[in-house]
């Protein structure tokens, strides 16, 4: 795994648009207005690594990319017990 490092904002916004399936509307309303975020990138270590992440709050985000398995088991949920 690749270590993170720190890109501008523009950078950011390059990447975003390079690796995700983002547009320019969702971009603006969550991104562009941010001031003083400090905005994090781990290059993928494969070409497999081609699913877009990107986790973060007012002061930080992180984008990464993950395999397209790693991205379903991400997802997958096992059944709560029922407490009935």
């Amino acid at each position: 795994m690749n270590p993170e490092k720190e890109v501008t904002k523009e950078e950011f916004k390059e990447l975003y648009f390079k690796y995700g399936v983002g547009n320019a509307d969702y971009w603006d309303e969550f991104y562009e207005k941010q001031d003083g975020v400090k905005y994090l990138f781990r290059e993928p270590s494969s070409d497999k690594e081609n699913k877009m992440f990107i986790v973060g709050d007012s002061k930080e985000q992180r984008m990464f990319l993950t395999t397209e398995d790693a991205e379903e088991q991400f997802f997958d949920h096992q059944e709560l017990p029922n407490n009935e």
